[in-house]
C-alpha cells in the first residue's frame, strides 16, 4: 500500500481543493466517485476528533481488506538469529525517537501480576499460560 499525504486549506466557501497532480497520481478522472472518511477516537464518537480525513475510491472497506492482507510483519530468520531471538518467539516492537527496537516478547507481560500469581498458586506453568494466550484461549492439543 502506498500512502500519499498533502496539506491543504479549507477556503472561505468551505471547500477543500485536491491538486490535479494528486488526482492523476491516484488514477482518478473527472466523474469518478470518491468516499471521504473521518477519523474519530471511538466507534461511538461521530466527530472527526483528530482533524484527519481519508479519501478512497472504494471506501474504507477496501482499505480494511488491504490491511488484513498486510497485517503481519515478517523478519528474516538471519536477523532474528543474529539478535539471539528464537525463531518461534513472539516479538515486541518498540518505537522511540529515531529508533525501532525489536525484542523477544514474553506473553506473560500482557497479563496482570495478580493473575500470574494465581496461575503459580494453581501450579499452572508459565509455558502453559503462554500456550493458551498464543492459541487464543485454547491449550495446545486440546
Amino acid at each position: 500500500m502506498k500512502m500519499i499525504e498533502i496539506e491543504s486549506t479549507v477556503d472561505q466557501q468551505g471547500k477543500l481543493t485536491i491538486p490535479a497532480r494528486l488526482m492523476e497520481d491516484l488514477g482518478l478522472v473527472p466523474g469518478d466517485t470518491l468516499r471521504l472518511a473521518c477519523v474519530s477516537k471511538s466507534l461511538g464518537d461521530p466527530l472527526n476528533t483528530f482533524g484527519e480525513i481519508l479519501i478512497a475510491s472504494n471506501g474504507i472497506t477496501s482499505l480494511e481488506e488491504m490491511e488484513a492482507e498486510e497485517g503481519e510483519i515478517s523478519l528474516p530468520n538471519e536477523l532474528l538469529e543474529a539478535a539471539n531471538i528464537p525463531l518461534s518467539s513472539d516479538i515486541e516492537i518498540i518505537c522511540t525517537e529515531g529508533a525501532i527496537i525489536i525484542t523477544a516478547a514474553d506473553l506473560l507481560d500482557m497479563i496482570p501480576d495478580e493473575l500470574c500469581q494465581l496461575f503459580a498458586e494453581l501450579k499452572i506453568s508459565p509455558e502453559a499460560v503462554r500456550s493458551v494466550i498464543r492459541n487464543g484461549g485454547v491449550l495446545d492439543g486440546q
